[in-house]
């Protein structure tokens, strides 16, 4: 049953993505507050307490024009565990404001995991004005050094947010740190934000819901309480008689998983696509528990035999930056750099000079094989220095 809620999912995430101005309509897409729910000032959402995510809940997001689904695999009184189908495995909290507390793979850090120093929790329940500070500590596989950085949080006046998922509801929240903003666009409907507007190295990147699959339908908020007078000429007979015992509601069924779908039948090509995709999600599955299993191991696996130094290449002011050098150095040192995994480190130069990237080629066995290799990079007039590139 999972498997082809999860297809409908895929199919609306495809169709979304190939047919432009595809219509999103159906019962369970106005149960959670989709397509027509403009937000207006008779429309404000009271206030709203923490996501409560399930384990099988999916969403799938489109950024930079590339899809990703990511599902919550477990959840705890405080964590969520995550995956994707790109079979990364991360942890969160349960407040959205707190960047990931472990990660399985990143590719500029590696594998690493933070501390949150402060209680970001405490920026719920949401409403405007709504304001938390806390502290981030940090370090990963190609960052041994770590980081430490101070992470503030608003949150904005509700807004209408529209999506290829439906139109939205969102409580806006602004989180900045150094060189780092994020705008998150809550929406308690579905339980998970619909929109991300982010902006690192001056960069903005656009994440936002394509559709979403729940586990258990979100409660609806209760309706404001009437504070219309009664009427005072009540009939003595309606006054008098004795009130006859209501009978007992039927149970309930269980709610059904909520899916946001998309209102077509599916061409050949993509019930093709659809069928890869599920192909690929039974993959995913049977990956995510062997992986969740070694995650730990892996965090606590020895260096490899390769060795802890590397040499310094360049500094730039962008991750970008250092990407292209990268890939010049690589072009004009071909021989000298085969085989070398390019490591790119943030580093606050002081002197108000700001803050900068380091390129840095690894690995070497020892700081005497890397200071060899510089020897040989000077010789060719490259500036080279060796540096200690992990524990």
């Amino acid at each position: 049953m999972g498997r082809r809620l999860l297809a409908r999912s895929l199919v609306a995430t495809l169709m979304c993505s190939t047919l432009a101005g595809c219509a999103l309509e159906g019962f369970a897409l106005r149960a959670l507050g989709g397509a027509g729910d403009t937000l207006n000032k008779a429309a404000q959402m009271p206030e709203a307490e923490p996501p409560k995510y399930m384990p099988e809940d999916a969403f799938i997001y489109r950024e930079n024009g590339v899809l990703t689904e990511e599902k919550v695999v477990s959840i705890s009184p405080d964590r969520v565990v995550w995956t994707n189908d790109r079979g990364l495995i991360w942890t969160t909290s349960r407040d959205l404001v707190t960047p990931p507390i472990s990660w399985s793979a990143d590719p500029e850090l590696g594998r690493g995991r933070q501390t949150v120093i402060g209680s970001p929790s405490q920026i719920f329940p949401l409403r405007e004005g709504n304001t938390i500070s806390f502290g981030i500590r940090g370090s990963s596989e190609n960052m041994p050094t770590g980081w430490q950085d101070t992470q503030t949080c608003v949150v904005g006046a509700q807004e209408a947010v529209t999506v290829p998922a439906g139109e939205y509801r969102t409580f806006p929240i602004s989180c900045q740190r150094k060189g780092h903003e994020d705008i998150i666009y809550y929406a308690p409907a579905v339980q998970n934000y619909v929109l991300r507007e982010r902006i690192f190295d001056d960069k903005p990147i656009r994440k936002e819901l394509v559709s979403a699959r729940l586990t258990q339908a979100p409660t609806p908020a209760p309706p404001a309480p009437n504070t219309a007078p009664m009427k005072k000429t009540v009939a003595v007979q309606q006054a008098a008689a004795k009130p006859k015992p209501a009978p007992k509601a039927a149970p309930k069924p269980a709610p059904a998983p909520t899916t946001i779908t998309a209102k077509s039948t599916p061409s050949t090509d993509e019930s093709r696509q659809l069928a890869q995709a599920v192909k690929k999600l039974d993959r995913l599955e049977k990956q995510v528990a062997r992986l969740a299993a070694r995650l730990d191991q892996a965090e606590r696996a020895p260096v490899a035999a390769a060795g802890k130094y590397g040499v310094h290449l360049a500094s730039y002011r962008s991750r970008g930056s250092a990407d292209r050098g990268w890939r010049l150095l690589t072009r004009k040192f071909k021989r000298e750099l085969a085989g070398k995994q390019k490591i790119v480190r943030a580093f606050d130069s002081g002197k108000s000079r700001g803050r900068y990237q380091r390129l840095i080629a690894g690995y070497f066995p020892s700081r005497a094989a890397a200071k060899a290799f510089c020897d040989s990079m000077k010789v060719k007039r490259q500036f080279c220095a060796p540096v200690r590139a992990r524990p």
